[in-house]
């Protein structure tokens, strides 16, 4: 028997299969004309014992990656031909198994690889549920082996896939929480924490959330340490931040949602090892909650000026420093406000609202009545303007002496004299 690197993935089973155990008898290593290999699928073949065949090839993954690299792609593509020939009670279990091994060896095959699980994800329908094993798969190697750049760009269309895949609650929590974890280890801490909200978010008021604790602080953490994250409400929505009610974790992150500096120190004083205890930097909480605190005192001087006299005040910093400070906080999109050095105040123009509760709508509410009633005013001087102007336009006929008349009944306007 000669062997061939020419890999057929066409044909029928028989063919395919005859083909796979030809080339992995070369891996193998085994002489070419009595092919231990090689007998054993043919037998497997004659018996009809495909199931058999079929769990041999599978396991075979691992010898395939001593393929050189020219060849690899195309004898897995032939292996995943064959696999989808078993039963489709069968077949989605053999695949599994065989991307496993992928996942778990430890050659530096990685672009290899990452490349055939690629094929194989394209060549599934788009409502297969192995898609999920195959991208979960995808994943794990990529983060492993410094490759992560190369599923990025994929993240932002998961949740689509997640719809078409009808994968179960617990699949969806595991994608999430992998990817979460996946790009946390590569160093994409702000997109981890994006996905460990989608995974939190999977959770309702009615599920035990006992077992996710430690996720969950994790996630409250997160949002204090990562310097981009300046609003809390979405956080503080969820069900599972919920359940921390009554811990430090869950007091916290209540000051950073609606207090200010003041009552940041009055916990810390409080709670003296509760910082350390989170693993959080003092300083960068203080840098945090003194631009959220500014947010707030903006929020309540939206159109009007704030004394530079006062904002140090709340923000307990020198006077010298407002400017700066001020600076940032627009730089982080809070607020929209001009400065003015030699009055030395702040006009706000806008203001985020770190909370919108009743009193912000009450808020809202008042400044709606006031601008219906501002539109309601000019509306009624512009209607006094055109009255005086029609009257003037009338007196300045009168006396020119010409006078229009309308007759009532043809509709028809004659011009009379003063005379």
């Amino acid at each position: 028997m000669t062997y061939v690197n020419t890999i057929f993935v066409d044909g029928p089973l028989e063919v395919q299969a005859l083909e796979y155990a030809t080339y992995v008898s070369k891996l193998k290593g085994e002489p070419e004309d009595n092919s231990a290999y090689i007998k054993e699928v043919t037998t497997l073949l004659k018996e009809k014992n495909l199931e058999q065949m079929y769990q041999n090839f599978s396991v075979a993954t691992s010898i395939l990656l001593d393929a050189p690299e020219k060849e690899f792609e195309a004898v897995y593509n032939l292996l995943i031909a064959i696999l989808k020939s078993a039963s489709p009670q069968t077949h989605p279990s053999l695949i599994k198994a065989s991307i496993k091994i992928l996942v778990e060896d430890e050659r530096e095959k990685t672009i290899q690889k990452l490349k055939v699980l690629q094929n194989l994800y394209n060549t599934l329908e788009n409502t297969s549920p192995l898609r999920y094993n195959v991208f979960i798969a995808i994943l794990n190697i990529a983060a492993k082996n410094d490759e992560i750049e190369t599923v990025l760009p994929q993240l932002s269309r998961l949740d689509d896939w997640v719809k078409e895949w009808s994968i179960t609650t617990d699949q969806v929590r595991e994608l999430y929480l992998t990817v979460s974890d996946k790009l946390k280890e590569t160093g994409e801490v702000k997109r981890s924490h994006d996905f460990l909200l989608k995974y939190l978010a999977t959770y309702t008021s009615s599920d035990d959330v006992s077992a996710i604790k430690p996720i969950v602080r994790r996630a409250v953490v997160e949002a204090i340490q990562l310097p981009e994250i300046l609003n809390f409400e979405s956080l503080l929505e969820l069900s599972a931040i919920q359940s921390l009610k009554g811990d430090e974790y869950f007091e916290l992150l209540k000051v950073f949602l609606s207090g200010n500096l003041k009552e940041y120190k009055t916990f810390v004083e409080t709670n003296p090892e509760v910082i350390k205890k989170l693993e959080l930097q003092n300083e960068d909480n203080i840098r945090k909650i003194r631009l959220l605190t500014l947010a707030s005192l903006a929020s309540e001087h939206v159109a009007h000026e704030i004394t530079y006299q006062t904002i140090a005040k709340a923000l307990e910093i020198e006077e010298e420093e407002v400017e700066m400070w001020t600076i940032d906080v627009i730089r982080a999109n809070l607020i929209e406000a001009k400065i003015n050095q030699v009055r030395k105040t702040i006009l706000v123009n806008r203001s985020t609202y770190r909370t919108f509760t009743r009193e912000q709508w009450q808020q809202l509410s008042g400044k709606l009545d006031g601008w219906k009633q501002s539109l309601t005013d000019i509306l009624q001087v512009i209607a006094n303007a055109k009255l005086i102007t029609q009257n003037s336009n009338v007196n300045a006929n009168v006396e020119s002496g010409s006078v229009v008349v309308v007759d009532g009944v043809n509709g028809q306007e004659e011009e009379g004299s003063g005379n």
